[in-house]
């Protein structure tokens, strides 16, 4: 801008003097610090708001955390634990000790001597017993008015006349039963063979007693020895006492299946023909049942 009656060089240096005054004051505008927010903005509380809060000293050393860490002497560090010990093993003879017994082979209650008077017959003064609640097999004597003999006629029944023996005794025994007794007669080796019509019981009348000794020439001996399946239809008659006789060893777990056929605990009374192995078998049988054990070795011409 040109002013009239002015010199130019005059307005030059004015105008330059005007734009470096301008320079300073907008650099020292740059400069200046900027104002700090007020306190009560809005920008403010809401930094405020959001801060983590920090755990007090009561809750931190009340938790589970730092309460083992002191224990333990290492904050943060969890709780040290013994090592487990070695297994430690146990002898055959200590395990059957501390093995239950399967009540299926615990002899009855009435062997004790209380209740059942078929049970524990030891010091039983027979005469005062009436014939007809009585009676006997190679010299084991029984209780009740009803029987079962279990016999055994595999094919080692052959040796000694066993087989011949056990029927004589058979009929004597039979024979000397009264009515209103019954009984059934049961031979095995590996099956079983009841009397013709049965299992079932018989009335011990003549009649009867004929049909046995016809019956018993068809008799002979052949086969193994199981006597499971005779001894299984014999305890299904639920007689007073059950005569069991053998001469060979059992299968494996005879011992315990006869056990279990038997919960009504009738007492099996057990004839060994030989005294061999088989007799443990027959002891086992009989002590678990609450019946007696014979063994009766020998010959017709020396039987004891």
């Amino acid at each position: 801008m040109v002013f009239p009656g002015s010199r130019p060089a005059v307005w030059t240096m004015a105008l330059a003097l005007c734009l470096c005054l301008a320079g300073l004051n907008v650099r020292g505008a740059q400069d200046k610090p900027a104002p700090e927010s007020a306190p009560n903005s809005s920008v403010a509380r809401s930094a405020k708001n959001t801060e983590t809060p920090k755990p007090s000293p009561a809750s931190a050393s009340g938790s589970p955390a730092a309460r083992s860490g002191k224990a333990d002497g290492k904050t943060g560090s969890s709780p040290q634990t013994d090592a487990p010990a070695p297994p430690q093993v146990m002898s055959k003879a200590a395990a059957d000790a501390k093995r239950p017994r399967s009540p299926f082979l615990m002899p009855p209650a009435g062997s004790s001597g209380a209740g059942d008077d078929r049970y524990n017959l030891a010091g039983t003064d027979w005469s005062e017993i009436p014939t007809w609640r009585q009676t006997s097999f190679f010299g084991l004597r029984a209780r009740g008015q009803f029987f079962v003999f279990v016999v055994d006629q595999s094919g080692s029944m052959i040796d000694d006349d066993r087989l011949t023996r056990a029927k004589i005794e058979l009929l004597r025994s039979v024979f000397a039963l009264q009515p209103p007794q019954r009984f059934e007669v049961i031979f095995y080796n590996e099956e079983a063979t009841p009397m013709p019509g049965g299992p079932l019981p018989r009335p011990a009348d003549l009649k009867t007693k004929n049909q046995l000794t016809s019956w018993l020439r068809l008799i002979g001996p052949d086969g193994g020895t199981d006597p499971r399946p005779a001894m299984a239809q014999a305890i299904a008659l639920q007689p007073d006492a059950v005569f069991l006789l053998s001469d060979g060893e059992f299968p494996e777990g005879t011992v315990e299946r006869v056990a279990k056929l038997n919960p009504r605990k009738v007492p099996i009374h057990c004839v060994d023909m030989t005294g061999g192995q088989a007799g443990n078998h027959l002891l086992r049988i009989a002590r678990d049942s609450g019946g007696q054990y014979a063994s009766r070795p020998g010959t017709l011409q020396a039987a004891p």
